[in-house]
């Protein structure tokens, strides 16, 4: 993965995004672990704060978690059975023939793919099985969610990076070069106050890129449209986000 900040756009911020991310479910760490024929080793690359390295921890012997952003990694959640090291998809430090799992959690777009798969392949035990999986575009019911729906998909869309597409596609245009398992039917689900959102918002790259390029008054005027609709401060909603991605297992 390039260091350049537009292709690691959570350089900067580790405390926010390990404050307002939602983070996986348990059952998808389970689901995962359920596939392997060991669960000795767990690779989670591009692990960010390492929310899912500590879940996978609950079901592996030891996890491996990488990220090349140093702030993520100093942000961490800790684990015992979790190893944190700062460094690329593309160039793993574990040894050959060694992981059961390797898992990439909201991360895979942002590698380069053929040298992320040779390493995935080089480091995989018979039988490992890969996993791509992200979370895509959140829901919300009622006139908040409609409100939500029109921000995301036709104000601030155009500021997304083009690697985002792969994540609202659920990484189905993506080269997979593995037999491909079923992805189990998992959503991420959060009861949510206006902060919470809001927050989770201030994290994306494209909060982040438009007000570079000098478009606050478009989120200003999003998150005063949503204090109207959401009620009291203290009103939780649910916002689900579906889990999507690619399963497989290497040969």
């Amino acid at each position: 993965m390039s260091e350049d900040s537009a292709k690691n756009p959570f350089e900067k911020g580790g405390s926010d995004y390990a404050r307002f991310r939602p983070t996986y479910p348990q059952a998808l760490a389970d689901a995962l672990a359920d596939l392997c024929g060991s669960t000795r080793h767990a690779l989670d690359v591009g692990c960010g704060n390492g929310q899912f390295s500590c879940l996978l921890a609950t079901r592996f012997d030891r996890v491996t978690a990488t990220d090349l952003s140093a702030e993520q990694i100093e942000n961490a959640f800790q684990d015992p059975k979790v190893d944190y090291r700062q460094e690329s998809a593309e160039t793993i430090g574990v040894a050959d023939d060694s992981v059961d799992l390797i898992v990439a959690a909201q991360a895979a777009h942002w590698f380069d793919l053929d040298a992320f798969y040779a390493e995935a392949q080089r480091v995989a035990s018979d039988g490992a099985v890969i996993a791509l999986v992200s979370y895509g575009v959140p829901e919300l019911d009622g006139e908040v969610g409609k409100r939500f729906h029109d921000f995301y998909w036709t104000e601030i869309f155009q500021y997304w990076p083009a690697a985002r597409r792969h994540v609202e596609d659920g990484y189905a245009t993506m080269p997979f070069p593995f037999p491909e398992l079923a992805v189990p039917g998992i959503a991420i689900e959060r009861d949510w106050t206006l902060g919470d959102l809001l927050g989770y918002i201030s994290t994306w790259s494209a909060a982040k890129a438009a007000r570079k390029a000098g478009a606050e008054t478009l989120i200003d005027a999003f998150s005063e449209d949503l204090k109207r609709l959401w009620g009291p401060d203290e009103t939780l909603r649910t916002v689900r986000w579906p889990i999507n991605g690619r399963i497989g297992r290497i040969a």
